[in-house]
């Protein structure tokens, strides 16, 4: 019998995944050098927390979240999104000091029982950031700045950062009120999702995406917001056209979780089709408190790296092509057993250069392996054939420049500056 994965949960390799490595490595650079530290939680929480946090009428919670009872009788889910269990954990370990924000990022796999589709899968990974116990919208307005930042320093050449409020909670009851008498009369020509939506939470009716359900939607009455969501909501409009960020108010964003609050935006990127998103987030000021921490404000966004990597192809950039200047070439053209031992000591001189390494043992022409090194972009080749075997040394060659010196593999560290 020949197995396969399980639909909606991919295989990544080799040249794939090189690009993940390269797009989670310059991450963490850009994240930490924000002030940001890494946080990893289980993928496996107690249900409960998700739908608390979630909200029952979401599309997480009501379709798509995998849960089960393990043998103890605990009702547990894999997790759907990262920012409740990053909450969850912060305060589990008490890590918010009241006189200063927390700034924490993640790296990992979600998971939601949708239909695979362009754009969705199964099993999905996400990059994301929180920054907690903040209040201020300066905060909210540099969470976007920085995602710009990233897109631009990535090589995301063309997207669009859609931003909108959702108002106080006073705004917030308002306007349900005022959504509940509108749809009212209307709900048998909702689809069934929106019908389910209406009953619990009128305000995720605006998530809906099928065709039948817009224009409704769009004769939808807008939020109107109080003087102090207004005066919040103009700051964090001003601060953003002072750093020209690409901007697009759309009132019927609210988006698919019930923990937000405030200011909420997402990015869009070409290349993606109508599956667009790359980001999404906002402010999400009474979480903290929900999930029996104190009353401290909090705001952040998460990243899709399926469509980002699927973004900056599209865009003609290629990660891995960015780091190829850590990745060597190894033209093995020495066989046998006795070269195992020469090729280990090879290894662990780039271990300690910080390189990567492609080792190719393939009987061809050195003219062969060298026209390997260069198609895959690497920057340095290293050269084992009978003249360099003989003298247990190797040849270094720069890619870029043709230099190329003899040496011992545990004089790589300083050959790398020699050449």
């Amino acid at each position: 019998m020949k197995y396969q994965s399980v639909k909606g949960m991919d295989d990544l390799y080799s040249p794939e995944v090189e690009n993940w490595q390269a797009l989670e490595a310059r991450s963490r650079i850009f994240f930490e050098a924000h002030g940001f530290r890494e946080i990893r939680t289980p993928v496996l929480e107690t249900t409960e927390l998700f739908t608390r946090s979630i909200g029952e009428a979401s599309e997480i919670v009501h379709k798509e979240m995998y849960t089960f009872e393990d043998r103890g009788g605990r009702n547990l889910a894999l997790r759907p999104e990262a920012t409740a269990a990053a909450v969850r954990a912060v305060l589990e370990h008490d890590l918010i000091r009241e006189d200063e924000p927390l700034y924490v990022y993640y790296i990992g796999a979600m998971f939601r029982a949708e239909r695979p589709q362009a754009g969705r899968r199964r099993q999905f990974h996400q990059i994301g950031v929180e920054t907690l116990n903040t209040r201020s919208p300066a905060n909210d307005a540099e969470l976007v700045i920085m995602a710009k930042n990233y897109f631009e320093w990535l090589g995301l050449k063309r997207f669009k950062v859609k931003v909108n409020h959702l108002g106080s909670a006073d705004d917030q009851r308002r306007l349900t009120r005022t959504l509940t008498q509108y749809f009212k009369p209307l709900v048998q020509n909702l689809c069934k999702d929106c019908q389910y939506r209406f009953d619990r939470n009128v305000l995720r009716i605006f998530d809906c995406k099928v065709t039948s359900c817009q224009p409704l939607i769009e004769k939808a009455p807008k939020q109107e917001l109080s003087g102090s969501a207004r005066s919040d909501f103009d700051t964090i409009l001003s601060i953003l056209g002072e750093a020209q960020v690409p901007l697009e108010v759309e009132h019927r964003l609210v988006r698919g979780l019930d923990y937000y609050s405030g200011c909420v935006f997402e990015v869009t990127a070409e290349g993606l089709g109508a599956q667009d998103a790359v980001l999404a987030g906002g402010r999400y000021d009474s979480l903290i408190q929900d999930l029996g921490g104190p009353n401290r404000g909090a705001a952040g966004f998460s990243i899709g790296v399926e469509r980002l990597l699927t973004a900056l192809k599209a865009a003609g950039t290629c990660l891995a092509d960015l780091s190829w200047g850590d990745t060597v070439y190894v033209a093995a053209l020495k066989h046998g057993e006795e070269s195992c031992r020469f090729y280990r000591s090879i290894a662990l001189g780039l271990v300690q250069a910080g390189k990567r390494a492609h080792f190719s043992f393939s009987q061809t022409s050195l003219s062969n392996h060298l026209k390997r090194a260069s198609k895959m972009k690497v920057g340095y080749t290293i050269i084992v054939g009978e003249d360099e075997w003989a003298a247990r040394e190797v040849s270094l060659k720069n890619m870029a420049t043709g230099v190329q010196n003899r040496l011992k593999p545990e004089a790589l560290v300083e050959g790398f500056k020699d050449v």
